[in-house]
């Protein structure tokens, strides 16, 4: 999987005018122990240093980077790469993080691995949820080639396999399912093609057999997800999803519109849901378990890194990721 996912989908995600993947805690970007986090790899740099955010997303990291090198007038250069065609300047325009924005020089559609940055000039190379998702020997010779042989640092928070965040994955995984599962979708969009069928030919939709049918049938269903709902330490997905289908009869979101209006609502809200799963798919089979973190441990000392810390970190009393740190 690693290095072989299609970016469609993160392309899209990025394009929704998210800072980072978290909507709630982090919605506006990491702050907190993650923030001090970065800040402490950020202290031990050089004014005017030259860093990498590598698989950058909207740029949360590079934008801490940023910001930190602006209040402490550092002068960071900061780049910023990953495989989506990411345009930041364009999705996070109008929020507070944008300001931080004509600091870093992004590069869209560019791998991990193939930077196409200069040999031996950059003293930090960082990521955050991102280099796992690169071939681990290409990434580590990639981050070899662009550091200084002197100095230069990786850092990087990595996705660990028994995670919160990938548990959570999983989970969202699994109400993907029971969501399509349910039929729900289906339903709706019978129903609705019904009620236009019977509003064409002027009869009364409440005395329709095969309306009051469709009606019952996805009033069984909406109960047999919100007892699926009840069952789950947070069924934010399976909430949305219904959410979303119901609005179609919804007079203050749907009113007025035409019954193909309404299918497209339909049919967008069960491609969002798609995106979801193939985004947590990704996450899940680019998470690293033990074995595996102390292979890219190993790479990393094999490239002449001394490795100063590979160790769970912990945000909320929860295990987070895997934090790493090499230097020369």
């Amino acid at each position: 999987m690693k290095g072989r996912w299609s970016p469609a989908q993160w392309t899209r995600y990025w394009q929704s005018g998210t800072v980072t993947t978290f909507h709630g805690r982090f919605a506006n970007n990491y702050d907190g122990v993650v923030r001090s986090q970065w800040h402490g790899i950020f202290d031990r740099l050089p004014a005017g240093a030259e860093i990498v955010d590598l698989g950058t997303g909207n740029g949360a990291i590079a934008i801490l980077a940023a910001r930190y090198s602006h209040r402490r007038h550092r002068d960071f250069e900061i780049t910023a790469v990953d495989f989506a065609d990411i345009d930041p300047a364009r999705q996070l325009s109008g929020k507070a993080a944008a300001r931080h924005l004509p600091r870093i020089r992004f590069l869209g559609s560019t791998r991990i691995e193939r930077t196409t940055l200069p040999d031996s000039t950059l003293d930090l190379a960082m990521s955050q949820f991102g280099f796992e998702y690169a071939p681990a020997d290409e990434a580590v010779a990639e981050v070899d080639r662009i550091l200084k042989r002197a100095g230069g640092l990786f850092a990087a928070m990595v996705h660990h396999a028994d995670s919160a965040i990938v548990r959570q994955a999983k989970d969202g995984i699994a109400q993907v399912a029971i969501c399509e599962q349910s039929g729900l979708k289906g339903l709706i969009r019978d129903l609705h093609q019904r009620l236009d069928r019977l509003k064409k030919l002027g009869r009364d939709a409440t005395k329709d057999n095969r309306a009051i049918a469709l009606r019952t049938e996805i009033n069984e269903r909406l109960a047999q997800l919100n007892r699926a709902s009840d069952r789950s330490n947070d069924p934010g997905l399976m909430t949305l999803f219904v959410r979303q289908l119901m609005s179609t009869f919804d007079p203050s979101v749907a009113g007025g519109l035409s019954v193909d209006r309404k299918l497209k609502m339909l049919q967008d809200a069960a491609a969002e849901t798609e995106a979801y799963r193939q985004r947590m798919q990704d996450l899940v089979s680019c998470a690293l378990d033990d074995a595996q973190i102390d292979a890219l441990v190993s790479k990393l000392a094999d490239a002449g890194f001394s490795i100063e810390q590979s160790q769970p970190f912990v945000f909320e009393g929860a295990h987070f990721c895997q934090a790493l740190l090499a230097s020369r």
